[in-house]
């Protein structure tokens, strides 16, 4: 009975000292947190502490993590971080912490412009997302190892996947680097790298991407970097061709996914997006479902994937993130891709969820999404949910 006792006191102690610390957190001069500090994620993010600003019981305008319940379904999230640019100071820290705590829920999160894995690895994300059950997978052979202040480490790839437990690696795919890019991506490791997951006796193939953007988006005004980003669909989906055909024996494929940053815009509510021409132009559209297929075929369309909706940030508010590039519509980047079973000898995908997706804030007045202060500050990604039919 007193060992009983002495477990209980240690027991009441340490939730007491955690009450306390929290409590002190916020006693030390901070406002409370309300409606105006809601519509102005900036002040409060310097009002607040760290504890405060990425406690979503504490600052109540982060879309909080879904709680998954995937029998039966493959659930896969693709977002561009946009992390340690070079005109950006003392950025990854806040936006990682904030990556890791509010992060969508998912089987596979799929993420680009992750330019520093060791940023990814000390600064929060991948400690927040192992205690939610994932490990991180990067590139064997290649290590984003940001050297230098605020530079983007040449050579590197800046893709990384997390997957969930219950979700089991079963190979990684050898990177490919692309041999035609343009612009500033010349001295990146633009490419597509991808592996093979078991889920519930399935097979899933996952593939991650980010185009070149060059110069300026899809067919948005110059022709170098449209031929690019062409390019890279092209060996892309060789690529793919290629690790499905070398392993669908030993694990045939239920469903394959092809996600990322395409730098084209992919519509829900368009046939002939932007993206839509580049499949067409790299003769890939006999390969991959798109969003438009997702809701032409009575797919789920969250929240955020209202008619029009774009991954880039136009809202009503300024942007409130240190890199102010909120200046207009450009288009749905990130996207995720179904494989069509014709292309890869896949399953008919039966049941498709999709939607908008980034570490959200919603303000408390009027419920309107607004970038906290250190997220990728004019991207949304993507996430969908797939149930194969097999």
């Amino acid at each position: 009975m007193e060992c009983r006792k002495r477990q209980w006191s240690h027991s009441v102690l340490a939730a007491a000292l955690v009450l306390m610390f929290a409590s002190q957190a916020q006693a030390e001069g901070t406002p409370a947190f309300d409606a105006y500090y809601s519509n102005h994620p900036k002040e409060w993010f310097d009002a607040a502490t760290e504890f405060e600003y990425f406690n979503p019981s504490i600052t109540r305008s982060w879309q909080l993590n879904e709680t998954c319940n995937d029998a039966g379904f493959f659930s896969v999230a693709s977002y561009n971080i946009f992390h340690n640019v070079p005109f950006i100071t003392d950025f990854g820290d806040e936006m990682e912490q904030s990556l890791g705590k509010v992060s969508k829920c998912a089987d596979v999160l799929l993420y680009q412009e992750a330019w520093d894995y060791d940023d990814i690895i000390q600064d929060g994300p991948k400690a927040d997302l192992a205690a939610r059950g994932y490990s991180m997978l990067t590139p064997s052979g290649f290590y984003c190892d940001d050297s230098g202040e605020g530079a983007i480490e040449n050579d590197c790839s800046g893709l990384v996947i997390f997957y969930k437990s219950g979700t089991t690696l079963v190979r990684e795919l050898t990177f490919q680097a692309f041999t035609t890019v343009n612009g500033a991506d010349v001295h990146k490791e633009k490419g597509v790298w991808g592996a093979i997951f078991a889920k519930e006796g399935r097979y899933y193939y996952v593939f991650n991407t980010h185009f070149t953007y060059g110069s300026n988006s899809h067919l948005d005004g110059d022709a170098t970097s449209d031929t690019s980003r062409i390019s890279n669909m092209v060996q892309s989906l060789a690529y793919i061709r290629d690790r499905v055909h070398a392993n669908k024996a030993s694990y045939p494929p239920a469903l394959v996914l092809f996600s990322g940053d395409f730098n084209a815009d992919f519509a829900s509510n368009n046939s002939y997006s932007k993206g839509y021409q580049l499949l067409g132009q790299a003769n890939a559209q006999a390969s991959f479902y798109e969003p438009y297929d997702y809701r032409l075929g009575g797919g789920t369309m969250g929240g955020w994937e209202t008619p029009g909706f774009r991954s880039n940030w136009t809202g009503t508010s300024v942007d409130t993130g240190p890199n102010g590039m909120a200046t207009g519509a450009v288009g749905d980047f990130d996207t995720v891709l179904v494989g069509k079973p014709s292309a890869f000898g896949s399953c008919m995908p039966t049941s498709i969820s999709y939607s908008g997706w980034a570490p959200a804030w919603r303000t408390l007045d009027s419920n309107q999404p607004k970038w906290p202060f250190f997220t990728h500050s004019d991207h949304y990604g993507r996430w969908l949910r797939v149930k194969p039919g097999c």
